[in-house]
């Protein structure tokens, strides 16, 4: 297998309590071609020490320190634009993967090959709930049945970036950036753009990434009612990148429902 390298984006805030199993976990990997971008984005904890003292130890690591709190968007903005990798992972600071989760994810998308790759994974609440086993499939996946499977509200598509692979060469050509005014589906505004550019989808079926569940994390703090606005503003922004491509909307809109139910 060819070891192309893999740039994983990980934006930092006030996470110092998960942050050293998070860094680890990435520093273990079985696949070691790696450039690990650790954005702390202003912490008011020890996250930034955290991070200055993995990256001493390991040149793979690549520290960036934000001058000012300026969102979860604005650090992986910062991420992308040091990234250097053949593929783009991203990874939230209180996560963590499997050892072998990078090299399995690099496979599958050398085999295809693939734009885009998409697993589902473990929630940790606060131990890791099991994954059904009609979820743990591999099969390739049209345009419209993973944009259905990214705006479905259960399921392990979803819209996350997490959980997914990107060619930064596709990144790179449409100049995509996350929209640093949006703090609520900012992930699913960036996978449409993507999505609709690219055509070639895989869902690889082991679970290897472990998204860790906290009562104080960002969506969790603005409540169900609070998101609401926010939702439905990127909700319809979602949809116009989509009519932009109506031959990509047509497939979306119109595609049998056959696979839904396995999402």
């Amino acid at each position: 297998m060819t070891t192309p390298l893999v740039s994983v984006i990980v934006p930092v805030y006030n996470v110092e309590r998960y942050l050293k199993r998070s860094v680890l976990s990435l520093i273990d990997q079985v696949y070691t071609n790696l450039q690990i971008l650790l954005i702390d984005d202003a912490s008011t904890d020890h996250s930034a020490a955290v991070i200055a003292e993995f990256a001493a130890q390991d040149p793979r690591i690549q520290p960036i320190y934000c001058a000012q709190n300026r969102g979860v968007s604005a650090a992986r903005n910062a991420g992308l634009a040091k990234a250097k990798g053949l593929y783009v992972a991203f990874m939230d600071g209180d996560d963590w993967v499997a050892p072998d989760y990078i090299s399995n994810f690099v496979a599958a998308l050398e085999a295809g090959p693939y734009d885009l790759l998409v697993s589902p994974f473990y929630t940790d609440s606060p131990t890791p709930q099991p994954v059904a086993g009609s979820l743990c499939r591999n099969r390739e996946l049209s345009r419209g049945q993973l944009l259905r499977g990214m705006l479905k509200p259960v399921g392990k598509v979803r819209g996350y970036l997490w959980n997914k692979f990107y060619r930064r060469s596709v990144i790179t050509a449409l100049h995509l950036q996350f929209d640093e005014d949006v703090t609520i589906m900012e992930d699913e505004l960036f996978n449409t753009a993507y999505i609709m550019a690219t055509s070639r989808f895989y869902y690889y079926g082991q679970p290897g990434y472990h998204h860790v569940v906290r009562s104080d994390s960002a969506t969790q703090s603005l409540g169900v009612i609070g998101a609401v606005p926010q939702q439905l503003w990127a909700l319809w922004r979602i949809w116009q990148i989509m009519l932009k491509e109506k031959r990509a909307v047509g497939v979306a809109v119109s595609e049998s429902d056959q696979t839904s139910s396995s999402h």
